[in-house]
C-alpha cells in the first residue's frame, strides 16, 4: 500500500478504474473494514485500483477542540490499518478550517472528480461531507450522477444488537470491556507509551512495575487487565493497573505494567501495550498485605486469560 498526500497535480494520470473508500476511520473498526472490503472486492472485479480518502487531523479536533476527543488510533496506525484491508493507495487529506468551509459541492468536484477522478465510491449510511456536514449520502449519489461516478452506500454492521461506531468502541473502552472493544475492532486494542520513572512502590510490593507515560490515544477505564507488552520485536505477558491507586490516596491516575518474570529496566523505553481481558475494576484496599494478596490473584487470573488468546 502507498500513502499519498493530496498535494497532486489535477492533471497527473489517474489510476486504473479507481474506487474510492470515503470516510474517517477512526480506529479501523468492523464496520469500516466491511466498506473497505466491498472497495478491494469491487477494484478486483472491475481490475481496477482500490483507494480510501481519510482526513488528519480528525475534524473534531480542528472544529471542536474544547471536546477534547481521544483518538483509536493514531493516524500512521490507521493508514496500516487500512492497508491491511488490501487498500493499495491511501489518500490523507489535511483536515483545516479553510478546508472544512468547502461547500459539499466544491469537495467533491474538486477531490474526488478533478483529483481522484473516482468511477465507484463507497461510503456507510451516515457519511457527512462538506461545510457544517452539509452534504449526505443522497446529496454524493446526485453529484455521482452528475460527475459519473456510482456511489454504494454499504450497510452498518450490528454486533449485538448495537451499530458498530467509533462511538460505541469509545463507549466500551471508557467502561473496561475490553473482550467486547476486540469484537469491534476485530483485533486486540492497545496503546503506546514511554516507560517513566515511578515511586517505586511496586517494585516494594514485591511486583516491580514500568510505569507508562501513553500517547495521545483513548485510555481504557481504570482496572486491573491482561496484557501482551512489545518491545522492539519481543513481546512478553502480563497485567497492567490503570487508575488513581485509592489504597495510597494518589489523585494522579497512572498506567502501572508488571511483566511476568522480566528481569531489566525499562525506563526511556517504548512500549506497545495489547488488552486482552480485564482483570477486575478499581478497589481499595485496607491496607499493603490486602493488596499484594489481591495482586497475586489478579496475576493468576491474567495468565488464564492469556491462555485462552
Amino acid at each position: 500500500m502507498t500513502l499519498i498526500h493530496l498535494q497532486l497535480d489535477p492533471d497527473a494520470r489517474p489510476f486504473p478504474y479507481p474506487v474510492l473508500g470515503l470516510g474517517n476511520f477512526d480506529g479501523v473498526h468492523i464496520g469500516h473494514q466491511s466498506i473497505l472490503k466491498r472497495v478491494v472486492d469491487r477494484a478486483g472485479e472491475k481490475g481496477g485500483t482500490s483507494m480510501a480518502l481519510t482526513f488528519d487531523p480528525h475534524p473534531v479536533k480542528v472544529l471542536f477542540p474544547e471536546r477534547s476527543l481521544q483518538l483509536l488510533c493514531t493516524t500512521r496506525e490507521k493508514i496500516d490499518l487500512i492497508g491491511r484491508c488490501g487498500i493499495a493507495h491511501t489518500y490523507c487529506l489535511e483536515f483545516t478550517r479553510e478546508f472544512s468551509m468547502l461547500s459539499p459541492r466544491e469537495f467533491v468536484q474538486e477531490f474526488l472528480v478533478q483529483r481522484m477522478k473516482v468511477r465507484e465510491v463507497f461510503v456507510g449510511q451516515n457519511y457527512g461531507f462538506g461545510r457544517r456536514r452539509e452534504g449526505n449520502v443522497a446529496l454524493l449519489e446526485t453529484f455521482g450522477k452528475e460527475f459519473g461516478f456510482h456511489v454504494e452506500i454499504v450497510p452498518p454492521v450490528i454486533l449485538k444488537d448495537h451499530l458498530v461506531s467509533s462511538s460505541l468502541v469509545r463507549e466500551a473502552l471508557k467502561v473496561g470491556e475490553i473482550e467486547r472493544v476486540a469484537l469491534l475492532l476485530g483485533r486486540p486494542y492497545d496503546i503506546d507509551g514511554n516507560v517513566v520513572e515511578g515511586e517505586g512502590r511496586g517494585k516494594a510490593l514485591g511486583y516491580p512495575t514500568a510505569n507508562l507515560l501513553p500517547g495521545e490515544k483513548l485510555i481504557p477505564g481504570n482496572g486491573v487487565y491482561a496484557v501482551r507488552v512489545e518491545r522492539s520485536g519481543e513481546t512478553w505477558p502480563g497485567i497492567v493497573y490503570i487508575g488513581t491507586q485509592p489504597t495510597f490516596q494518589n489523585a494522579i491516575r497512572q498506567i502501572e505494567i508488571h511483566l511476568f518474570d522480566y528481569q531489566g529496566n525499562l525506563y526511556g523505553e517504548a512500549l506497545r501495550v495489547r488488552f486482552y481481558g480485564r482483570v477486575r475494576g478499581e478497589m481499595k484496599f485496607s491496607d499493603s498485605a490486602e493488596l499484594v494478596t489481591r495482586i497475586g490473584k489478579d496475576i493468576q487470573i491474567a495468565k488464564k486469560i492469556l491462555e485462552q488468546t
